[in-house]
C-alpha cells in the first residue's frame, strides 16, 4: 500500500511539475499577448472615438454654413437694401416697407426654408421689422450690439443649462452692407429652433458617450457639463486644435477627446467613461486567461494556436470595424456639393418672382429627376441612355441659369445597349462649364458625347471646344490631384470609382490643345444592361 501511495504521490508531483513547466511559458506568452492586444485595442478605440469627434465637427460646420447661406438670401434682396439705404422713412414708406417684408421676404425665407422660426431687420435709419411680434426692438438692439463687424455671422446660443430645450432658439446675426458704397445699413437677425442642433449627431453611435460643444470662450453651447471643475479642466487641457487627455480625479478616469472647428471656433468634446474603454480590454484579458488554462490541459501547441486565433480574430474584427467607420465618414464628406442645389433654387426663386410658371415647372422637374437618379447606388451600372438623360436634365437647369447653352451633340448608336457606371458623365459636363467655358458661353461652343465599342471596352468621349488645358496634352491617364488643389474633385471621384469597380486598367483619360478644347474619355469594360421581361 505504501509503495502504491508513494508511486501515486510521485505521479502527482510529476504531473504538477509538467503542468508548471507548461503553465509558466504559456502564462508569459499570454501575458505578452494580452498586453500587446490591449494596447492595440485601446489605440483602435481611441481612433474610432476621434473620428466621431471629427464627424461631429464636419456636420456642425456644414449645418452652420447652411444657416449662413440662409442669412445671405435676405441680404441679396435689392428692395431690402433700398429700404435701409434711405435716410429716413415717412409713415407711408414705413408701412410699405413692412408690408413688402411681410409678404415677400417672409415667403422667401419661411416657405423655402422650414428651419427658420423668425427674423428681424434693424436699420440705422430707424426702420425695424420683426416677423415675431413677441420680440421687441430693445431685445433686437441688445443682440445687434454684439454682432461682429467683420461681415461674418455671429451665433447667439441660449443658456445650455436651460432645461426648456423646446423653447430655446439659435440666433444668427450679421451686418447689412450696401454694395454701392460699402456703407453699414443695419442688422439682420434670424432665429432657428435649438433642437435643430440635435440632428447633427442624431445618426452617430454615441451610446454610453457624452457630447459637449463649447464656444470660443469656453462656454457650453450644447450638452451639460458636470460642474465648473469639468469646464476648468477642459479649458486647461485643450491647448491644441485637436487631442485627448484623461480627466482629473473628479472625472473618475474619464477619457476626453476634442477637436476645434476652424470655421466657427467651437470645440466638440466627447467624454468616454472609464468602464467603456476598459470593458473591452478586460473581456479580452479574460479570454486569454481561460485559453491559457485550457492550454495546460491540452498541450502548449494547442494553447498557442488557440491564443493566436482568438487574438487575430479580435484584432481583425476591430480593424474591420474601424475601416468601416472610416469609409462611412468618407462617404459623408463626399456627398453632393450643396452649392449647385443652392444656385438652382435661386434660379427657381427668380423665375417664380417673374411668374414664369412653365420655367419653374421645367426646372423643378429636372432637379427632381437629377436628385432621384443621384441618390441611388453609384456602383450599380445603368443603361447609357439613362446616363445621357441625367446629363440632359443637368443641361436643362444650366440653360435657365446661363441663358445661352453650347450646342449638344450625342452619338451613342454604336453602344446603345451598353451599361456604364452611374454619375460618370454629369461631373465631366459640369467640369466643362466650370473650366472650359469659365469665361462665358459663346454661340460657337459645343459639347459632344460619343460612345463606341473598342474590343471588350466601352469608350465614351466627352469633347468641348473651350479654352482647353494650360498646355497641350496627348492621350494620358487622368491624375487624381483634385483633393490637393481644390479643383477637379468630381473628375477624381469618377476616376477612382471606375478603378474601384473594374480595376486599375480602367478610368479617365484626357487629351487637348491650348485654346482648342479638351476630350475626357471614360474607359470601362463593355457590358450589356440586363433587361427583365415583363411577366404575363
Amino acid at each position: 500500500m505504501t509503495k502504491v501511495l508513494k508511486g501515486r504521490k510521485d505521479f502527482i508531483y510529476f504531473i504538477a511539475g509538467v503542468a508548471l513547466i507548461i503553465l509558466v511559458p504559456v502564462l508569459l506568452i499570454s501575458t505578452a499577448g494580452i498586453s500587446r492586444a490591449s494596447r492595440q485595442m485601446q489605440e483602435r478605440n481611441r481612433e474610432y472615438w476621434q473620428m466621431i469627434v471629427q464627424d461631429i465637427i464636419y456636420d456642425m460646420d456644414k449645418a452652420i454654413k447652411e444657416y449662413d447661406n440662409l442669412s445671405m438670401t435676405a441680404l441679396l434682396q435689392e428692395e431690402l437694401l433700398n429700404i435701409l439705404y434711405q435716410q429716413e422713412l415717412d409713415q407711408v414708406e414705413y408701412a410699405a416697407a413692412s408690408s413688402w417684408l411681410e409678404q415677400q421676404l417672409t415667403v422667401e425665407l419661411f416657405l423655402n426654408n422650414s428651419l427658420i422660426s423668425s427674423f428681424q431687420v434693424l436699420g440705422n435709419n430707424g426702420f425695424y421689422y420683426t416677423s415675431n411680434r413677441d420680440i421687441s426692438r430693445e431685445e433686437t438692439q441688445a443682440l445687434a450690439q454684439s454682432v461682429e463687424k467683420s461681415g461674418r455671422i455671429t451665433i447667439f446660443m441660449p443658456d445650455a443649462r436651460d432645461s426648456g430645450r423646446e423653447s430655446g432658439f439659435v440666433t444668427i446675426g450679421r451686418y447689412i452692407y450696401s454694395y454701392k458704397d460699402i456703407r453699414h445699413l443695419g442688422y439682420f437677425l434670424m432665429s432657428i429652433r435649438r433642437t435643430e442642433l440635435d440632428r447633427i449627431w442624431a445618426n452617430k453611435d454615441l451610446e454610453s458617450l457624452r457630447v459637449l460643444v463649447l464656444d470660443g470662450e469656453g462656454a457650453p453651447v450644447y450638452g451639460m457639463p458636470e460642474g465648473s471643475w469639468e469646464l476648468e479642466s477642459l479649458y486647461r487641457e485643450m491647448a491644441e486644435e485637436t487631442g485627448s487627455f484623461y480627466g482629473p480625479q473628479e472625472a473618475e478616469g474619464r477619457l476626453y477627446l476634442y477637436q476645434k472647428s476652424a470655421y466657427t471656433g467651437w470645440t466638440a468634446v466627447v467624454a468616454v467613461p472609464r468602464e467603456v474603454y476598459h470593458t473591452s480590454v478586460w473581456s479580452l484579458n479574460r479570454t486569454f486567461l481561460i485559453a491559457g488554462a485550457v492550454a495546460v490541459l491540452f498541450t502548449l501547441v494547442l494553447a498557442y494556436f488557440l491564443i493566436r486565433s482568438v487574438y487575430a480574430t479580435q484584432l481583425e474584427n476591430q480593424k474591420n470595424e474601424t475601416e468601416r467607420s472610416r469609409a462611412e465618414m468618407k462617404a459623408l464628406q463626399t456627398q453632393i456639393n450643396p452649392h449647385f442645389l443652392y444656385n438652382t433654387l435661386g434660379a427657381i426663386n427668380m423665375y417664380s418672382v417673374m411668374e414664369d410658371m412653365e420655367a419653374v415647372q421645367d426646372i423643378t422637374d429636372a432637379l427632381s429627376k437629377m436628385f432621384r437618379y443621384a441618390v441611388q447606388n453609384p456602383l450599380v451600372p445603368v443603361g447609357i441612355a439613362q446616363e445621357i438623360e441625367h446629363v440632359e436634365n443637368y443641361l436643362k437647369i444650366q440653360k435657365y441659369r446661363q441663358g445661352i447653352m453650347p450646342k449638344l451633340e450625342i452619338s451613342i448608336e454604336e453602344a446603345g445597349d451598353a451599361a456604364m457606371l452611374r454619375l460618370c458623365l454629369q461631373p465631366i459636363v459640369e467640369n466643362i462649364f466650370k473650366h472650359a467655358f469659365a469665361e462665358g458661353i459663346r454661340p460657337e461652343h459645343f459639347i459632344r458625347i460619343r460612345a463606341f465599342r473598342e474590343g471588350g471596352r466601352l469608350l465614351v468621349d466627352v469633347t468641348d471646344n473651350g479654352r482647353g488645358p494650360s498646355m497641350d496634352v496627348e492621350d494620358m491617364e487622368y491624375v487624381t490631384d483634385g483633393e490637393k488643389n481644390g479643383r477637379g474633385i468630381g473628375l477624381s471621384n469618377v476616376h477612382r470609382r471606375l478603378k474601384l469597380a473594374y480595376g486599375d486598367s480602367y478610368g479617365l483619360r484626357i487629351s487637348g490643345r491650348v485654346g482648342k478644347g479638351m476630350t475626357i474619355r471614360v474607359c470601362q469594360p463593355y457590358q450589356v444592361i440586363e433587361r427583365r421581361e415583363n411577366p404575363l
